[in-house]
């Protein structure tokens, strides 16, 4: 009966002529852990969408005020159409209101 005998073991040559394959590196069993998730936020939701729409009409409201007939200074008049100021702060106020309570 013949003899089993492993097979020698090849050697590949690369273009360059070398035996030896730089760019592979042999990965071990061991993953770094996850991070844990962020914590959620505090807050009452409801409340940061109240301020965050507040903010945000504000601004467009602002933007139509000041590409309208009015100008910049609609803005600074007294009167109707110096609001979107005044939604902008109330958005900011209801915002920080909302981080106070939880």
């Amino acid at each position: 009966m013949p003899e089993l005998r492993p097979k020698p073991k090849e050697t590949s040559q690369d273009e360059w002529g070398t035996t030896s394959r730089q760019g592979y590196e042999d990965r071990t069993a061991f993953h770094a852990p996850r991070k844990p998730p962020p914590p959620k936020r505090r807050g009452s939701p409801l409340l940061r969408a109240i301020g965050g729409l507040a903010i945000v009409g504000g601004i467009v409201w602002g933007t139509y005020v000041v590409t309208s007939t009015q100008g910049l200074g609609g803005l600074l008049r007294p009167g109707w159409p110096a609001r979107p100021i005044l939604l902008c702060a109330a958005g900011l106020l209801v915002l920080l209101l909302e981080k106070l309570i939880r």
